[in-house]
C-alpha cells in the first residue's frame, strides 16, 4: 500500500501539488485511524495534501485514473495464463462501454423513427402534422430549440441542448461516454494523440459551438442561462475525464505522467489554458502581485560603513597609482521606483500580456509611478483603463477603442518611432522599462535607432518574450537586434517563469 501511495504522490508533484515528507507521514497517520475504503483514502488525501483552491479537482482526477489503472493491472494478473483454457464465464463489456453502446443504439432508433415520421403521408403533409403525431413534449421542445433563435440546431445540437437544459448528472455522463466511444473505440486509441484535438473533435460532433451560440442568443433568463452554461462546463469536465480514462487504458505507464504534467498549471503555456484554468491562474497571479507588493524595494547609496562599493573604490584608486588606499562603502535605502510597461496586444501575444498587466495592476502600489502602454502597429497609453477589475474585457475594449490596431500586424519600428516622438517625456534615469512582446515584426523596418535612444533614457530595460527561446531569431523575429540594449531578456510563457522573473526584478 505504501509503495502505491509513493507513486501516486510523485504524480501529484508532477501535477504541481507540492507534497512534503511530513505531509505524507500525516496521510499515513490519518489512514491508520480510518477504515481502509476508497472514500476514506480520498478524504484523508484531501485533508492532508490539499493547500489551495482548485487542487482538490486535480487530486480527484488523478485519484480516479490511478486506482482504475491499478484495478486493470490486477485483473490482467488474475487472468489464466493457459491460452487454450476455455473461461467459465464469457467475456462481457464493462459498464461504461455497455452504457455507451446502449445510448448509441437508442440514438439510432430515435433517428430511424424520426425519419419514418418525416415521410409524406396522406395529402403530402409530413407525418405527425394532421393525425396528431409528434405533438408530445419532446417534439415541442425540439421545435423550440430549432426555431427559438436565429441559430437553427441540428439533431446532435438539439440533443445536447435538451440534456444541458435538464442538467441530469446521469444524462451528462451517458452523453460523455457515448461521444468518446463513438469517436474512438477503446481498442483503437492512437498512442500519442493530442487530447485537445480529440476534445475539439468531440465538440464538433456534438455541435458544441452552435449550442453555445444559441444559448447566448436565447430569450432565457439570466439565472437559467448561467445554470445551462455551468452544465456545459460540467459536460466538458466529463469529456476530459473520459478521454483521460481512454488514454490510460492503452498506455498507463506513459499517459498517467503525461496527464499529471498537463494538470500542472504553473507549467502550462498561457495560450493553452481553457477558461476555467485561466481563472485559476489569474487568481495565483493576483496573489503573487499582492505578495510582491508588500516587499520593500532598495537602491544602493554611498555610506560610511557596509559593503564595499567596488566601482567607486577602483575609480579613487586611479589617483593613488592603482593602490586602493581609500575604501568606499554602500548601503541600502528603501525606495519606490518608477515603472513603464509596454505590452504587445497582437493576436499571438495578447494571452500573455493579460497576465503581465494583471500582475502590474495588482502590485502598482509598490511603485511611485506606473505608466502602461499597449501596442500592435501603433501605441497608446492605457493606464486609466487598467484600473477596472475585469481585465479580459478591458483588453478587448483597448483593442476596439484605441488606435493601436490599424493593420492587425505587429510593427515594432512604427511603435518605437511613435513612442519616441509622443511619449519620450515619461522616461528618465529612475524608470524601469518592461517590454512584453515576441519581436515578430512581419518583415518591416526594425526602428532600431529609436529603440536605442529610448533605452538610453531609462535606468534599465527588461524584455519578456513569450515565444520559445529557440524561435527568437527565426523567420520574421528580430529579437537579436533589440537584445544588446536590454539588461535582461527572459522567456516568459507560463506561470512558473512569470513568478521567477517577478521575484527577480521586483
Amino acid at each position: 500500500m505504501v509503495e502505491y501511495l509513493i507513486v501516486f504522490i510523485q504524480l501529484l508533484r508532477q501535477a504541481g501539488i507540492p507534497v512534503s515528507t511530513g505531509e505524507m507521514l500525516d496521510l499515513l497517520q490519518a489512514l491508520s485511524l480510518l477504515e481502509p475504503t476508497r472514500e476514506n483514502l480520498l478524504l484523508a488525501m484531501q485533508a492532508t495534501l490539499i493547500k489551495e483552491t482548485g487542487q482538490e479537482r486535480i487530486l480527484e482526477k488523478l485519484f480516479d485514473l490511478y486506482w482504475t489503472t491499478l484495478k486493470q493491472k490486477a485483473r490482467k494478473q488474475e487472468q489464466p495464463t493457459n491460452k487454450t483454457a476455455i473461461p467459465i464465464h464469457p467475456p462481457r463489456l464493462s459498464r461504461e462501454e455497455f452504457n455507451a453502446r446502449l445510448a448509441q443504439m437508442k440514438e439510432w432508433l430515435r433517428q430511424a423513427l424520426k425519419s419514418e415520421d418525416d415521410l409524406p403521408a396522406g395529402g403530402g403533409e409530413p407525418g405527425g402534422q394532421g393525425g396528431g403525431k409528434g405533438n408530445g413534449p419532446e417534439q415541442g421542445r425540439e421545435r423550440h430549440f430549432q426555431h427559438g433563435s436565429a441559430v437553427p440546431l441540428a439533431a446532435a445540437g438539439q440533443r445536447l441542448a435538451m440534456i444541458i437544459a435538464k442538467g441530469s448528472e446521469e444524462d451528462l455522463k451517458a452523453l460523455a461516454r457515448e461521444a468518446v466511444f463513438t469517436l474512438v473505440p477503446p481498442d483503437e486509441v492512437a498512442p500519442g494523440e493530442d487530447p485537445r484535438q480529440m476534445l475539439n473533435q468531440l465538440k464538433i460532433r456534438l455541435d458544441w459551438a452552435q449550442v453555445k451560440d444559441w444559448l447566448e442568443r436565447s430569450p432565457l433568463g439570466e439565472a437559467e442561462k448561467l445554470r445551462q452554461q455551468e452544465n456545459l462546463l460540467r459536460l466538458e469536465r466529463l469529456l476530459n475525464r473520459e478521454l483521460a480514462q481512454l488514454r490510460c487504458k492503452r498506455q498507463p505507464e506513459k499517459e498517467l505522467p503525461a496527464i499529471a504534467r498537463e494538470a500542472n498549471l504553473s507549467q502550462r503555456c498561457f495560450a493553452e489554458l481553457d477558461p476555467e484554468q485561466v481563472i485559476q491562474v489569474k487568481r495565483q497571479v493576483a496573489r503573487l502581485g499582492r505578495r510582491l507588493a508588500t516587499r520593500e524595494g532598495y537602491r544602493r547609496v554611498p555610506a560610511t560603513r557596509g559593503a564595499v562599493d567596488i566601482s567607486r573604490t577602483v575609480r579613487l584608486a586611479a589617483t593613488t597609482g592603482g593602490v586602493p588606499i581609500i575604501l568606499c562603502h554602500q548601503g541600502r535605502q528603501a525606495t519606490r521606483p518608477d515603472l513603464v510597461v509596454l505590452c504587445d496586444l497582437s493576436g499571438s501575444v495578447a494571452p500573455y500580456s493579460q497576465f503581465m498587466l494583471l500582475l502590474v495592476h495588482t502590485m502598482q502600489n509598490k511603485f511611485r509611478m506606473v505608466r502602461s502602454y499597449a501596442f500592435v502597429d501603433a501605441i497608446a497609453e492605457v493606464t486609466v483603463q487598467l484600473r477596472e477589475l475585469d481585465l479580459e474585457r478591458t483588453v478587448r475594449n483597448i483593442q476596439r477603442q484605441t488606435g493601436i490596431w490599424r493593420t492587425g500586424f505587429s510593427d515594432y519600428g512604427a511603435v518605437w518611432r511613435q513612442f519616441f516622438h509622443e511619449h519620450l517625456h515619461v522616461l528618465h534615469r529612475k524608470v524601469t522599462l518592461i517590454i512584453l512582446g515576441d519581436a515578430r515584426n512581419n518583415y518591416k523596418p526594425s526602428g532600431e535607432e529609436y529603440f536605442r535612444e529610448i533605452c538610453r533614457r531609462v535606468r534599465q530595460v527588461i524584455w519578456l518574450n513569450p515565444a520559445p527561446r529557440e524561435c527568437w531569431n527565426q523567420e520574421d523575429s528580430i529579437m537579436h537586434l533589440y537584445t544588446p540594449y536590454c539588461r535582461h531578456v527572459f522567456e516568459c510563457r507560463n506561470l512558473s517563469q512569470l513568478t521567477r522573473i517577478a521575484r527577480q526584478i521586483f
